[in-house]
């Protein structure tokens, strides 16, 4: 019956995706270069937050300058000054970047076709290893004085942002309860993201999206997360496990609805875990964005959970660092996500100390930089990184996800959570949860992906206001967001008893054709119905109320039932669901929200 009913429904497709042309905002509106990176300093300042004996080095954009046998060279010849400076000082190049000239020459193409941006060639980066002892700024300013070097600089660390964890609880394990009543941030706005509503829509639970972690420290077989994580490691070898940092963060998008511990904002989508320290090896961060990036794809997600240290006040978002940031934009005008920490520095990235480096109006990478709030409050955590850069916030204390066993320990690490994760590391996540969830939202209604700049706004401008001074970014709310996207949307009210009276309000576009369906029953695994996403109701109780209708001119329409006067529907469950095909986008439609109804 439901098949039939919806065929009849479905209209014709029509789209025509426009291509953008190449603009740029720097370079006095030259179009042919990428986005500036920092001028060379008249001399360069090394510090504590700098990882000891490693620089970072770009050559000029489209200089086709290659390292060939460990020496430099440029159409086939040697670049003999700068080699010359190098083996001075006893240091030797290296490839920042795994993957092929060829498959990042055809990253960036397709990035700048997409995007209409002119992207930077991450080929041209390197890093440099210099010999114990040896002055790596003083070397930085020898590189610099080669007109080929676009800059040379000391290269950044990185670290988990996130606070001290807590103290492990003596509790012996007898099964892991369920601790989803300590996930406070799922629930509705203003305390939360509203996960719980957000999941009750097709695509809800970011089923069909890949979520790619940036940082280190997996239990992936953490009994929460194997399901999903375990084995799945991309780029370099990472460290062994047990830790908890990545854990705890996968844990708030990906842990299981399974009855026992947390349950994940988006757990329906897939993760894989890229290490920026690698083992037995220096950190590598830019890498690390890479191969995440090249394991994800259009409509995907790139976390990163690694706050940066160096010449400026610091910690501070990786992406002031040169290839982090060409990384980060590449992914970006290539339709995938990228989600990142503010840090927990306290810091006003507007500050001139930064040069611009988070001026929206400046230059963009086209990552959302989530600031952290004061646990459940709006207000600004002590510690978080804030400026009009940060345009979405997360909780910055006491939030519930897998690992550290504060909460509950089961005994080994696969068996541990915590309700005290903390800092920008623990507010991402969440943001990234809500983001997810989004997208797979959308794509499942419209049969196409979010561009990365619109959910950027989106969940700015639909989110719960930040509050204070200090500029954090908005916290998501799933509903408002759902409800400016124009997704069909279930409300239920009336007279809830036998022989009362039922109201559904239906919410989409007007004009938008829509049939009620209702069940007694959900199903784990929702029947997909292409083009409009997934049937949540029992298909074995479904049938369709007796209306086919359309949407109301105000965006509304209410249909109104009498309900049996049968004593035996007490205490039954009712869900409702509906089909809406989209007036003004033929050929889309989608099943809306499901809504519960308990008989009392």
């Amino acid at each position: 019956m439901s098949h039939r009913v919806l065929c009849c429904l479905v209209l014709a497709f029509a789209s025509a995706p426009g291509m953008a042309q190449l603009t740029s905002i720097e370079y006095g509106g030259d179009t042919t270069r990428p986005a500036p990176i920092r001028e060379k300093p008249a001399q360069t300042l090394v510090t504590d937050g700098h990882i000891p004996d490693l620089i970072e080095i770009k050559f000029a954009h489209e200089s086709g300058v290659r390292l060939v046998d460990g020496l430099f060279s440029r159409a086939g010849v040697q670049l003999d000054a700068v080699n010359a400076t190098l083996a001075t000082r006893g240091a030797q190049p290296r490839r920042m970047f795994s993957q092929s000239d060829a498959w990042l020459d055809g990253w960036r193409q397709s990035g700048q076709e997409r995007s209409g941006i002119v992207l930077h060639q991450l080929k041209l980066y390197y890093f440099v290893d210099v010999p114990a002892g040896q002055p790596v700024g003083l070397l930085c300013d020898e590189l610099n004085a080669h007109d080929i070097v676009t800059l040379a600089w000391p290269a950044p660390s990185g670290g988990d942002p996130v606070l001290a964890p807590g103290l492990r609880a003596d509790d012996s394990y007898s099964g892991s309860p369920n601790l989803e009543s300590f996930q406070t941030y799922r629930t509705a706005a203003p305390k939360g993201v509203d996960a719980f509503y957000g999941n009750t829509f097709s695509g809800g639970r970011g089923v069909g999206v890949t979520i790619a972690d940036c940082e280190t420290g997996w239990t992936d077989d953490h009994e929460d997360l194997a399901a999903t994580l375990e084995n799945q490691f991309v780029g370099f070898t990472n460290p062994p496990y047990p830790w908890d940092h990545g854990t705890a963060v996968m844990g708030e998008m990906l842990s299981g609805n399974n009855g026992y511990g947390t349950r994940g904002i988006c757990w329906e989508a897939s993760g894989v875990m890229s290490t920026h320290s690698p083992a037995g090896g220096p950190q590598n961060i830019p890498g690390s964005v890479v191969n995440g990036a090249a394991a994800v794809g259009l409509g995907d997600v790139v976390v990163i959970e690694i706050q940066c240290f160096g010449a400026v006040p610091g910690p501070f978002p990786c992406e002031y660092d040169p290839p982090m940031f060409a990384a980060v934009q590449t992914a970006t005008a290539n339709g995938t996500h990228v989600y990142a920490a503010a840090g927990n520095g306290n810091n006003n990235l507007d500050q001139p100390a930064y040069g611009g480096a988070f001026d929206l109006n400046v230059v963009d990478s086209g990552a959302v930089i989530v600031g952290a709030s004061n646990g459940v409050s709006l207000v600004a955590a002590s510690f978080s990184n804030y400026g009009t850069r940060c345009t979405s916030s997360g909780w910055g204390f006491d939030v519930a996800s897998t690992g550290y066993g504060d909460l509950f320990d089961g005994g080994p690490e696969t068996l541990e959570y915590t309700d005290a994760f903390s800092g920008t590391s623990s507010a991402t996540p969440i943001v990234t949860g809500a983001a997810v969830d989004l997208i797979s939202i959308h794509r499942e209604a419209f049969g196409q992906d979010i561009s990365t700049s619109a959910l950027r706004d989106l969940l700015a401008d639909t989110g719960t206001p930040f509050q204070g001074t200090k500029i954090i970014g908005n916290r998501p709310d799933m509903r408002a967001a759902v409800r400016e996207l124009g997704i069909p949307e279930l409300a239920i009210s009336g007279n809830f008893v036998p022989g009362g009276t039922l109201s559904i309000t239906s919410y989409g576009e007007a004009g938008d054709a829509y049939a009620l369906l209702w069940s007694f029953g959900v199903v784990s695994s929702p029947i997909y119905l292409p083009p409009y996403g997934y049937l949540y109701l029992d298909p074995s109780s479904a049938s369709f109320l007796p209306v086919n209708g359309t949407i109301g001119p105000t965006g509304e329409t209410t249909d109104s039932y009498n309900i049996p006067n049968n004593p035996g529907l007490s205490g039954l469950v009712t869900f409702f669901q509906e089909v809406q095909v989209f007036n003004t986008k033929p050929g889309t439609g989608s099943l809306s929200n499901f809504r519960d109804w308990i008989f009392p």
